[in-house]
């Protein structure tokens, strides 16, 4: 098995049954809140007992390495301490929308194990659901992106030259004055993009820099993003704009001595170049390194027979809650 590009199932299998347990006792806990609510009470002990079983989860998640369901998770853990503690308003819409992320974790836990790809960009959707209802507008979708970070770039036909220190730092700040005329002429003027060429121009010069792969490797996938972003295979959207202004960031920190990039930023980046429609050959390069599971153009192939699965889980879900509602109003009326 390549493990760069296939999810690896036997450490999930083995925690299967209890991550099943569990997300069982969650949902029995979210229809008992859901059915004190609609008797008036709105029992939160409850939803305390769901969070409980949800971080349980979360855990073994973690441990089997299916870190784009543990962040989801985490966002529906954190919509139910919201509701708990009344920061959001406390309604059947929300816990009816966490009802169904219980039901979406296990749904996409039984497809793994079905042999289906690990694409945690197919919870996109809910997943933005779950963070509006807490009160979040802007969602990037690479929250939920974990690509394989460990590829590096192909081999050099010659080695880089070794520059002394002094004359790289001044070769770095002239790149980041490059660079930031760039950018600026950029958003000054977004149709105009000379100064896309500008910034790609300068990271270029940084990437040739440096010796070490592991080194190369985020300026590599800088330059595949900026590429793209030239020949217009990307949107002008706020986050690329944000982007751009991080990896002029990043020049700084290189200028001040560090070549550590933070793992979130290296994503970022990787996904904007995955989802280029481009026939660049830097890009290309750069998508070949992303798995093809982890490509977002991959993401919603799935998405309407994934959705109606999910729906018949939950039409059992409402038979169930509708039977709890009962008998807990007759408690009620017979008090």
């Amino acid at each position: 098995m390549n493990a760069a590009t296939e999810f690896d199932v036997g450490p999930l299998t083995w925690v299967k049954s209890e991550i099943d347990l569990a997300l069982e006792r969650a949902d029995q806990a979210l229809q008992q809140y859901t059915a004190s609510l609609a008797a008036g009470a709105g029992d939160p002990t409850q939803l305390k007992f769901c969070r409980t079983h949800l971080h349980q989860v979360q855990g073994a998640l973690t441990i089997v390495g299916l870190d784009g369901v543990t962040q989801f998770a985490e966002a529906v853990e954190a919509m139910l301490e919201d509701i708990e503690q009344q920061s959001e308003p406390t309604d059947a819409g929300a816990s009816a929308l966490a009802q169904r992320a219980l039901a979406v974790i296990g749904h996409y836990l039984n497809d793994l194990i079905s042999g289906q790809p690990n694409q945690p960009l197919r919870l996109l959707s809910i997943y933005r659901e779950v963070q509006a209802a807490r009160g979040l507008e802007r969602v990037s979708a690479t929250d939920l992106f974990f690509p394989d970070l460990s590829a590096r770039p192909p081999r050099r036909e010659a080695p880089a030259k070794t520059i002394p220190h002094g004359d790289f730092q001044r070769l770095v700040r002239q790149e980041r004055a490059r660079f930031q005329r760039g950018l600026l002429a950029w958003l000054r003027s977004p149709k105009d993009r000379s100064g896309i060429s500008e910034m790609l121009g300068a990271v270029k010069r940084i990437e040739a820099t440096q010796e070490a792969s592991s080194a190369r490797s985020f300026w590599w996938v800088a330059t595949g993003f900026l590429s793209a972003l030239a020949e217009g295979t990307l949107p002008e959207e706020t986050n690329i704009k944000q982007l751009c202004a991080r990896i002029d960031l990043q020049i700084r920190r290189l200028f001040e001595g560090s070549k550590n990039v933070a793992e979130r930023l290296m994503r970022d980046a990787l996904y904007f170049v995955a989802s280029a429609d481009s026939n660049n050959s830097t890009v290309r390069l750069v998508c070949r390194s992303c798995p093809r599971r982890n490509r977002p153009a991959q993401t919603t192939r799935r998405h309407h027979g994934y959705r109606r699965g999910v729906e018949q889980v939950l039409c059992w879900h409402d038979a169930v809650a509708s039977t709890v509602q009962g008998k807990c109003q007759r408690v009620v009326r017979h008090r």
